[in-house]
């Protein structure tokens, strides 16, 4: 089995919930995973339903966007792996997170491999409960490896 996404996570001292920290995991999950499904999987299992996801290249506000989300998130990219390296929070309760981390992934059209950081906020609702969601969650990326690739791919 691959690791998760926080399997090396190095956590703030305060303490984040071992739900918040599932929840990640499942998250990433989806988003390195090629199903069909994966955005209602994001819509009904890790947003609050008026949640905004924004990515590097779109925003989703609310159930019926971020169940779309995904719909494209394949077309260009055979392999998507994230994994978070640092998280810090800016609440006592953990609900609203920096996040440090990795991305690589692997183009469709050349096999080419592209590897890169992340930063990303990520505001939780619901925070030490089962049902502990994200209500907001912004990534930034430095698209400058992908423009390369996709340019040498053409």
């Amino acid at each position: 089995m691959a690791e998760l996404a926080t399997t090396n996570t190095e956590w703030p001292s305060i303490g984040v919930a071992p739900s918040t920290k599932q929840l990640l995991d499942d998250f990433f999950v989806i988003l390195d995973e090629d199903t069909p499904d994966a955005g209602e999987k994001l819509a009904t299992r890790i947003f609050t339903p008026d949640g905004t996801f924004i990515t590097s290249s779109e925003k989703f506000t609310g159930f019926d966007e971020i169940k779309v989300s995904r719909e494209h998130a394949y077309d260009v990219v055979k392999e998507r792996v994230h994994t978070l390296i640092k998280v810090y929070t800016s609440t006592d309760d953990g609900s609203d997170l920096l996040a440090i981390g990795d991305a690589s992934i692997v183009l469709h059209k050349n096999d080419i491999k592209i590897a890169g950081n992340l930063i990303a906020r990520i505001v939780l609702k619901d925070v030490g409960t089962d049902n502990v969601r994200i209500k907001y969650f912004q990534v930034w990326g430095d698209s400058g490896p992908m423009i390369k690739a996709l340019q040498a791919a053409a």
